[in-house]
């Protein structure tokens, strides 16, 4: 017998392997504390790979502008086999974090990749461009060195040095806001006339999903051989669903995961809130300070949460122009759509179907795209969510369901929105095993 396959018979005898007495729960259904007692107590799914993490750099343009797309893999040296094929979790990253918290938590222990990449599963995380910073000393990414109060997106890998208060404009904003940010935002936007003002409405819901479609490309070589399940984490949803189009998974995990802008309108439009689609959101950077971090650790002691929020220096915390496609902002939209068309920098062939197809597919990321027929979809929630509560996943599912091959929604008891610790890490990524393990996405 070959080393080969008894690699392979070794992850079959993996994947078959009993687990304890506890059961998923059903559809709709909530999975309470005894049971969540059970997996903390139990090692239903023990390590059992070594990894090695690699960072990718991919070039690309969109709109006449100069982008870097970065990709985060880590790949099991004795990968889990389900059917024949090599289980791969794309983590679409929150938002104002970026791929490397997936690695990291707060606590400085291993994130839910490390976690997934110890038991054979090759986890890939794709950056929004424009989050990863390319002048870290560190060469990770890292934040950390830059003052929160100055960040501001670096979209390319050949920038040399951080923007400054000459190529943009801080302001305080009134708005409803989303996500948790604080009545008074501080936003920076971009002086006319600088580079600045060009990159940040040509990083449009395309340009991130071509850039994210460019990383599993190069992250996943061999896609007919792989299970490909997309987790979006937080608004990590928001560009993996329309994403789809261009790159089907097999399937869609779920944790704290957002839907398409049009979902997100549809919920809000529930309750009578219609201001959102008005906001003023186009190319603007809104910090994520303080406030937004109080929003998810309200139950933590102070010196935790102190702790904590020093890690967290090392994600951006901010977000840019996600925010419209991921929130249905119509006027947003359109605005981009219109700055672009009447800049002197859009390539001809963006214009070449006339301004119609140019506003169209300016708002194609903020729909459910035809491929997710071919997708089963876990939307999975802790019930103590802070900004996707169990209304608002039901509220999401009634737009989605039908554009899904299959929906199941599962929430688990007393959870929150962000996998912080290692309890709710092994919590909630055995759960999905189990959900795997079921044939949910076979």
């Amino acid at each position: 017998m070959t080393a080969r396959w008894q690699l392979v018979l070794t992850a079959l005898a993996i994947s078959c392997s009993p687990a304890a007495a506890w059961e998923l729960p059903p559809d709709n259904g909530t999975m309470g504390r005894e049971t969540i007692a059970a997996i903390l107590a139990g090692n239903d799914y023990p390590e059992t790979s070594g990894y090695r993490q690699i960072i990718d750099f991919i070039d690309f343009t969109a709109y006449g502008q100069k982008f870097t797309q970065t990709v985060v893999t880590l790949t099991p040296d004795r990968p889990l086999i389900r059917n024949g094929k090599k289980i791969v979790v794309v983590g679409g990253e929150p938002g104002s974090e970026y791929a490397m918290d997936f690695v990291s938590t707060v606590e400085d222990k291993d994130g839910a990749a490390v976690w997934l990449a110890k038991r054979g599963i090759t986890f890939v995380g794709p950056t929004r461009v424009g989050r990863w910073n390319f002048l870290a000393p560190t060469k990770d990414g890292s934040w950390e060195s830059v003052p929160l109060g100055q960040r501001m997106p670096i979209f390319e890998r050949n920038q040399t040095a951080h923007w400054t208060e000459s190529d943009y404009v801080v302001r305080r904003v009134q708005s409803a806001g989303s996500g948790g940010s604080s009545p008074a935002q501080i936003t920076r936007v971009a002086r006319p006339g600088t580079l600045l003002e060009k990159q940040l409405p040509a990083a449009t819901g395309n340009t991130f999903i071509a850039g994210y479609r460019l990383a599993l490309v190069k992250a996943i070589p061999d896609r007919q051989n792989s299970l490909v399940l997309f987790w979006g984490m937080s608004t990590g949803g928001s560009t993996l669903y329309p994403l789809a189009k261009y790159y089907t998974p097999d399937g869609y995990l779920g944790w704290g995961t957002s839907s398409t802008g049009l979902a997100s309108a549809a919920g809000r439009s529930v309750a009578g809130k219609f201001t959102a689609v008005y906001e003023p959101t186009a190319a603007r950077v809104r910090e994520r300070g303080i406030d937004d971090f109080n929003l998810y650790t309200k139950e933590i002691d102070p010196q935790t949460k102190a702790k904590w929020w020093q890690a967290a220096q090392r994600n951006p915390r901010f977000k840019s122009t996600e925010d419209p496609p991921m929130q249905f902002g119509a006027s947003a939209i359109a605005e981009t759509a219109m700055r672009l068309w009447n800049s002197d920098f859009l390539p001809q062939e963006n214009r070449r179907r006339g301004l119609a197809a140019f506003m169209q597919e300016m708002f194609e990321p903020t729909y459910p795209p035809e491929e997710l027929k071919k997708a089963p979809v876990l939307d999975l929630n802790g019930t103590r969510d802070e900004v996707l509560p169990p209304a608002t996943v039901d509220a999401n599912r009634k737009v989605m369901e039908p554009y899904a091959k299959k929906y199941r929604v599962g929430r688990i008891e007393g959870l929150h929105h962000y996998l912080f610790t290692q309890d709710s890490i092994k919590t909630v990524v055995t759960t999905w095993m189990r959900y795997i393990e079921s044939g949910y996405f076979d």
